[in-house]
This record gives structure tokens, C-alpha cells and sequence, in this order.
């Protein structure tokens, strides 16, 4: 089964974010300075780092840095190696830009004013109060099904200054590699490698930005020995991978698993080698003499068009040649599937937080029926999508349609959504938090608000011709990423202008129940990272996750507990569904 993670629409904005009084944030952080250090110091805007001196910009409270490089750029022979640190400077450093994103294409065709890729991308950015130390550090991995995506989008989306401000908490995000540049596996990097291992570079990456964090953030107000990494989708599959790989062990403190988890098999270094033989040949280096130096000369628009990444959200078979790009069982970064790591308790033993969205693949579905070619669900077709996308296996994709079937869901789409839903996300990640809560204090969601708005819909009804997009013909309802605005505060478009290319973000309007479920969402998550306890006095007491239980918290217009989030989910249990992506042959 392909790799699932959506990409985001990427549109240059200029947010301007708004105060939100201690007064009014009180009832759902249970107060303002919970999460501060008693130490109120004020700092300076200029930060020495152990590279060199960074200066940022200041925002209501705020501090704040983008492109601050925490190693050096991976371009000629560094191209497929492991991250090296980042050259040194005098010179004040003013970090005030968005960052490169790391090559990828721009999703949809859509136009991205600022979409600049540069393979000279390895930076991060953080957000922190002008006053505090030893204050709690939140580090945000992106989605992106590994092959998008960056730490700040250009929307602004992912900017971590409200968070700051509204909870004391400093929160740093980072780009890393991606696609081809960042996951190809071949017996030439194999052989090169001092550890008789290749692939994984973008897990590396962000295991580059760990480190970086464990030195530098203290002169930003952070406390290292408090770290907590959260990330959606892809960010989420980069978390679970960070608590199962020993490279990673000692970087961070607690893990937040947004939409992501790592039940489903990696590809084995032997079956990704032999995909990488698919792209040196396709990149046209296998009649080299010099493979690697071919493959390191090509720039990187060929790269990326060498075995991309399969189309139509891995609904529809193609007879193109397409790439699976993602995490691998390389023996070094990983040495055993993490989905036994958690089971025997051989992993980074911290708090977690597994959630999921309650409809995650509609956002897939819609998408794919704007796809070329259209994807479209009949009764005549039914099971052989479903055999397609369960690997081949026609037995239990009958089986699955007898579970699902056409006539309890209108549009018929919906049911290959709710498949795709409990197989990628729900189902695993309940999964993985049981075998997670038997070591470590465990915590599960579900998110279930309907109401969020997507800024793909926004897009989509625009009156100006600027995508294919057509609107879904269905309540998206809780969709994959619906969660995302749910933590950082931020809504969807309110203006566009494109002529200026530039947007102004909203924020959740006061007194609403967006505004009211943000501050929920927040302040379950900044509780945790300041803590690893996420409940308050007077809110839902959120239960640690006992497989028998099976509780979680139901983030909706009302915040509560409830039960068994995923009642199919039995039916999976006793199936062979979790099979990776590629295979040796």
C-alpha cells in the first residue's frame, strides 16, 4: 500500500497574530504561567549560539527565528550522507526569513509565491517568550508523506508563536530531506557508509535538529532536559520512528503521535536497494562508471522526477513506475521493526500521546476524485480497489467489503474512506498505544469536531480559476490535519491577494467554539510537555490508556472521555492487513 500522508496547500501569507490575555487562556491552561519558569529574566532579541550569533524579530511577547542552519547543507558529496554539523559564523546572523524548502514539487500545481526549493535546506526555526529559562520545548516534525511539506508552511500555519505566548512553552520546528533526496536506500550509499547502511538521511535530519536543540536551546529560554516532539501524518510516523530508533535515544522527553504510527512493516534495506536500482536507472546513472557521482551530478529537478512518488493517493494502479519513499529498516537507525520495539519495550521509554482524526481519509478520497484520472467507487469496482490498495489480497478484500459495505455509506467514496481510515490510522494507533501504555504513561484521542475548515476547501471555492480543484461532495467532517489549527491557533485563509502574493491568516474568533476547543486542545498538549501529565483540575480527566478500558479523550465542540473509538477495529486485529511497501524480490 502506498504511503498515505497528504501534502498541504502551501500559500504565502503574513500572519499577525493576535494577544490572547492570561485572563481569558486561565480556564483551559488552568493558568498562564503553569508551564513558565519561576525565573522571569527578560532576554535579548540576540541569541549566541554554539555556531555563532542569531538575531530574530519580536511579536507581542514573542521572539522569534526562522532559518537558523542546524547542519551543514547536504549538496555535492554530502548529497545521500548522514548530516554533518553546520559550519560556524561571526557574523551576526539576522533570521528573520522563511527558510528553503527542501526540493519537492509544488502540490497540485497550485501557484506558491515563494516556493523556492534549494537543497541547502537544513534549517529550523523556533518561537519562544521574551522572558522565562528552563521553560518547556516543543519540537514540531511536518507531514507530508515524506516527500512535502516544511516547518513553518508558507501559510503560516505552523508558526509556533501563539503557542508560545498563550502557554510559556518555546516551540522550534524543522525542514528536512525528503522523496528521493531524503529516503533512497542503494548498494553503492550501502557500500560507502561506514555502517553498511543507506536511506533514512531525512530521519537523520531531524535527529541533526534534536541534537541541535539539546545544545543551543537553553539560550533561548528552553530547558533541554524537557523536550517534547509532536508531529501529523508523516510527523507523526517520524515520531514513533525517533521512540523506536536507539540513534535517537536521550534527545527528547515525551512524543506526541498526531495521525501517524509505525505498526505498518518498513521496507527492508534489501527490498529498498533493489527500488533504488529502479531509480539509478531511471535517473539514467546505471551505465556509469562512477554511479555515485553521477547520481550526485544530476541537479535535482531530475532527481525528483526519477521514480516519483505514485499518484492518486495509492487508490488506482498506474503502469508508470513509481516510488514508495519513506523510513527503511536500514539496521542502523532502526534495528528491529518498531512495532516490536514498543511490544518488548526495546524503545526510548517516554510519556506519549497517540491520536488520530475520526474520518482522516476523506481528505484522500476527495483529493484522488480530483486526481487525472478521476478516482470514482462503484459497485462493480468495490472489491478490486480494495484488493489493489490491501496489497493484492482479493480473499480479505472481500471479506473488508462485507465489512464496509456500499449500502451504509452515500456517497459510495465514504466507504473506501472508512477502510482507509481504520487501516492506516485508527486501528494501528490503537494498536500501538495499547503496546505503548504496558511500558509508559500513555494517553489516546480521538479528534471529532466536524466544523474545522480546510484551507483546500477555501481554495477550491475560490471565484478565481486557480486550480483543478473541484469541492468535495461530502462533509469532509474530521479530516486528516483537521487537528493541526486545533494546536497552534491558527484557522484558515481570511484574505488572499494574489497580485501581492500575500495572505493574513485568522485566528479563532473569540468566544466561539473553535476558540474554546483550541484552548482545550493547547492546553491538554503544553500540560503534557511542561509535565507529561496533560489533564487540569477542572477540565475532563484525561485516563492514561488501558487496552481493556479502551478510553480516550474525544476532542469535539465538547471536550469529553468515551469508549472504543473504533469498533472495526476487531475485525483487523484477526487480519494480515499491516504489510509493507516494498518487497525484495
Amino acid at each position: 500500500m502506498p504511503y498515505l500522508w497528504p501534502p498541504y496547500l502551501e500559500i504565502f501569507v503574513t500572519s499577525r497574530p493576535r494577544f490572547f490575555a492570561c485572563a481569558l487562556a486561565l480556564a483551559a491552561l488552568s493558568g498562564c504561567s503553569s508551564s513558565r519558569s519561576d525565573d522571569d529574566a527578560p532576554r535579548t532579541l540576540t541569541v549566541q549560539t554554539r555556531q555563532g550569533p542569531v538575531e530574530g524579530f519580536e511579536n507581542d511577547g514573542v521572539f522569534s527565528y526562522r532559518g537558523i542552519p542546524y547542519a551543514a547543507p547536504p549538496v555535492g558529496e554530502l548529497r545521500w550522507k548522514p548530516p554533518i554539523e553546520a559550519e560556524p559564523w561571526d557574523d551576526l546572523l539576522v533570521a528573520v526569513e522563511r527558510p528553503p524548502v527542501c526540493p519537492q514539487e509544488a502540490f497540485g500545481g497550485l501557484p506558491v509565491p515563494g516556493f523556492n526549493p534549494s537543497e541547502d535546506c537544513l534549517y529550523l526555526n523556533i518561537d519562544t517568550p521574551t522572558e522565562g529559562s528552563g521553560l518547556p520545548v516543543m519540537v514540531w516534525i511536518h507531514g507530508g508523506g515524506f516527500t512535502l511539506g516544511e516547518g513553518v508552511q508558507a501559510d503560516g500555519g505552523t508558526a509556533g508563536d501563539r503557542i508560545a505566548r498563550e502557554t510559556g512553552t518555546v516551540v522550534v520546528s524543522m525542514n528536512y530531506r525528503l522523496g528521493q533526496l531524503g529516503f533512497l536506500a542503494h548498494s553503492t550509499l550501502t557500500e560507502e557508509s561506514s555502517d553498511d547502511a543507506s536511506g533514512n538521511y531525512g530521519l537523520m535530519d531531524q535527529t541533526a535538529a534534536l541534537e541541535w536543540v539539546k545544545g543551543n536551546i537553553e539560550a533561548f529560554g528552553g530547558d533541554p532536559e524537557n523536550v517534547t516532539i509532536f508531529g501529523e501524518s508523516a510527523g507523526g510516523f517520524s515520531v514513533c520512528s525517533h521512540l523506536a530508533s536507539p540513534t535517537s535515544a536521550g534527545s527528547f522527553d515525551k512524543a506526541i503521535m498526531m495521525s501517524g504510527s509505525c505498526e505498518r512493516p518498513w521496507p527492508t534495506l534489501e527490498a529498498a536497494e533493489a527500488q533504488g536500482d529502479d531509480f539509478v536507472e531511471a535517473l539514467g546513472c546505471s551505465g556509469s562508471q562512477d554511479v555515485l557521482a553521477c547520481m550526485r551530478g544530476k541537479p535535482f529537478e531530475q532527481v525528483l522526477a526519477a521514480l516519483p512518488p505514485g499518484e492518486n493517493f495509492g487508490f488506482n494502479p498506474t503502469d508508470e513506475p513509481r516510488g514508495a519513499w519513506g523510513p527503511i529498516l536500514d539496521g542502523l537507525f532502526f534495528v528491529e521493526q518498531p512495532s516490536q520495539s514498543f511490544l518488548s519495550g526495546r524503545f526510548n521509554q517516554v510519556p506519549v500521546i497517540v491520536g488520530f482524526t475520526r474520518e482522516e481519509a476523506r481528505l484522500f478520497t476527495w483529493l484522488a476524485e480530483n486526481a487525472d484520472p478521476p478516482l470514482a467507487v462503484t459497485a462493480e469496482n468495490y472489491e478490486e480497489l480494495l484488493a489493489y490498495y490491501l496489497g493484492g489480497d482479493t480473499e480479505l478484500a472481500a471479506k473488508a467489503a462485507a465489512q464496509y459495505p456500499l449500502d451504509d455509506y452515500d456517497p459510495p467514496m465514504l466507504a473506501l474512506a472508512a477502510v482507509v481510515t481504520d487501516t492506516v490510522f485508527r486501528c494501528p494507533g490503537r494498536t500501538e498505544a495499547g503496546k505503548l501504555a504496558a511500558h509508559v504513561p500513555a494517553y489516546l484521542y480521538q479528534f471529532e469536531y466536524p466544523d474545522g475548515r480546510s484551507q483546500l476547501e477555501v481554495v477550491a471555492s475560490l471565484p478565481i480559476p486557480i486550480s483543478d480543484l473541484e469541492p468535495p461532495t461530502y462533509d469532509l467532517a474530521a479530516f486528516h490535519a483537521a487537528d493541526i489549527p486545533y494546536v497552534f491557533g491558527y484557522d484558515t485563509l481570511l484574505e488572499l491577494d494574489f497580485a501581492n502574493a500575500s495572505a493574513i491568516l485568522n485566528e479563532w474568533e473569540a468566544g466561539t467554539v473553535d476558540e474554546a476547543l483550541w484552548l482545550d486542545m493547547l492546553g491538554y498538549f503544553a500540560r503534557f510537555a511542561a509535565t507529561g501529565a496533560p489533564s487540569s483540575e477542572d477540565g475532563p480527566q484525561w485516563p492514561t490508556y488501558d487496552p481493556d478500558a479502551d478510553e480516550y479523550l474525544a476532542l469535539d465542540s465538547a471536550t469529553s472521555v468515551a469508549s472504543t473509538p473504533a469498533a472495526k477495529c476487531e475485525f483487523w486485529d484477526g487480519e494480515d492487513y499491516l504489510k509493507s511497501e516494498l518487497f525484495a524480490e
